[in-house]
């Protein structure tokens, strides 16, 4: 039995499935990309041992398909056991040795780079240095609390422990608990009083509308907006709706219609629905408090103080509401989750809060006043820091393509009494500590005197030399294996 399996783990035939089914793998997790994103899809399809379910144009199958962790095992095992069993240690096959030996780095390498690698980002105004850097996706909940001047206490919560409404979390260093009321990934938290007033400037603009084309004489209205291109159509629009002979001059069709009450009704009424509909397409692509209200206009469901319910009791929970969105999984969107959480005090309730990425630090109220707490993204602490001097950003001329991205840093180790400065720009990253910065995005904050942005990619990958020294003893076992070939030709042709 032992000696059929491992007959099996080292045949070539088990080679060819693998990578016959590498191939359909691949496939259908970049197609599963469109409907899922691609972090989801790389943790889904290449970072799981099965697949169940995938998703290939928009429509889940019920297939079960070997996930990239279970394909790259076999291979390895596979590759290490026709080794074992067929190759031999001889000059002969030194070059096929050194390739497979390559191979084997490579695939350790990735299994390496997936499990320990971490991704995060750096993002500095001119002038600000940082002793951390933040993460894209994950969050974390935190309470701080002054110590001594100077310094505070921080208590972090992953945000994993927050998912599950009901679960009481605890920690030694903190002298209250929590409860998880509600939990959102993502979601957008906006103030009730901007809401109501938003609310209130849409109502009264379409009114207006409903009491312009309600009352007014029609074609003495054509005739002044007929210079607007954009309500130019929606009048021919209109006019067509309710069978005009002629729409060239809006004017004079609406004066042919003025004898014919029913029609003129029916212009008005297309006239007022198309043109608020307009106006909520237009107050929907503004987003925010805009956004939500036209929704709800649209749904004919009305944003009153009765309906605006606060998700929390105490601190700025009480103020805004929260509306949670659909999870983003694009590379260039990232979520924004909630917590509804309630501060046990020896077990007793004493209030519930909210906490945001989108809300600033909140002081506890009550016996736990001393301490602040926030929902922000995921901290990595380095005992160093790194300052923005200065940015540089050039695009070609007359374009909006990037010429010349460039970061000028200064890095302070107090441990190691170093204080250098560094270029960081395209092609050219920083690697320190472990830690490998990559010139990421450019921008300007004009709020803050119009100083240049810089965010840097920040990469710790324990694994980076892997695909390097894979592809060197790849390459080599391949030269070497040609060139054994080649002197052994030449050798005989000479002989001959």
């Amino acid at each position: 039995m032992i000696q059929y399996l491992w007959k099996t783990l080292s045949s070539l035939r088990l080679t060819v499935w693998c990578l016959a089914l590498s191939i359909l793998l691949v496939f259908v997790g970049t197609v599963a990309q469109a409907d899922e994103g691609l972090y989801q899809a790389q943790e889904r399809y290449f970072k799981q041992w099965i697949v169940w379910a995938p998703t290939l144009f928009g429509h889940k199958l019920p297939l079960l398909l070997p996930g990239g962790y279970l394909l790259g095992t076999v291979l390895l095992v596979n590759l290490l056991g026709a080794h074992t069993q067929r190759f031999q240690w001889s000059a002969k096959k030194l070059g096929i040795n050194l390739t497979h030996f390559g191979i084997i780095v490579l695939l350790l390498g990735q299994l390496v780079t997936d499990l320990f690698s971490v991704e995060s980002y750096l993002r500095l105004r001119e002038g600000e240095s940082k002793t951390y850097t933040e993460s894209h996706r994950e969050h974390e909940l935190v309470f701080a609390t002054d110590t001594t001047p100077g310094s505070e206490k921080v208590v972090s919560i992953p945000e994993s422990l927050l998912t599950k409404p009901g679960a009481e979390i605890s920690h030694p260093d903190l002298p209250f608990s929590l409860r998880v009321n509600e939990y959102k990934i993502n979601s957008q938290v906006l103030s009730r009083t901007q809401l109501l007033e938003t609310a209130g400037r849409l109502t009264a603009a379409l009114a207006k509308v409903e009491g312009q084309y309600g009352g007014a004489e029609l074609p003495a209205l054509a005739a002044t907006e007929a210079e607007s291109p954009g309500r130019l159509e929606v009048w021919r629009a209109s006019l067509t709706a309710v069978g005009a002979s002629s729409v060239a001059d809006i004017a004079e069709a609406a004066k042919s219609l003025a004898s014919q009450p029913e029609r003129e009704a029916r212009l008005r009424t297309e006239l007022k629905e198309r043109f608020q509909k307009e106006m909520l397409a237009r107050w929907r692509q503004q987003g925010g408090a805009m956004k939500l209200a036209a929704e709800r206009a649209d749904r004919k469901e009305p944003l009153t103080a009765d309906s605006l319910q606060a998700p929390a009791t105490q601190g700025a929970g009480s103020q805004v509401v929260a509306f949670p969105l659909p999870e983003m999984r694009t590379m260039d969107m990232k979520n924004l989750p909630h917590v509804v959480l309630e501060i046990l005090d020896a077990g007793k309730p004493s209030g519930t809060w909210l906490f945001s990425p989108m809300l600033e630090a909140q002081e506890l109220e009550g016996p736990h006043a001393k301490w602040r707490g926030a929902l922000r993204a995921e901290r990595y602490y380095h005992p160093f820091s790194v300052k923005l001097l200065t940015t540089t950003h050039e695009k070609y001329q007359g374009t909006e393509i990037p010429k010349n991205f460039q970061s000028r840093v200064r890095l302070e180790h107090p441990v190691r009494s170093e204080s250098r400065e560094v270029d960081i720009y395209m092609n050219n990253p920083l690697r320190y500590e472990g830690l490998t910065y990559f010139q990421y995005q450019m921008d300007r904050d004009e709020q803050h005197g119009n100083v240049g942005i810089s965010t840097l990619q920040v990469v710790r990958n324990p694994s980076w030399l892997g695909p390097y020294l894979g592809c060197i003893l790849v390459g080599l076992g391949m030269t070497v294996q040609f060139l054994y070939h080649l002197v052994g030709f030449v050798t005989k042709r000479r002989t001959a």
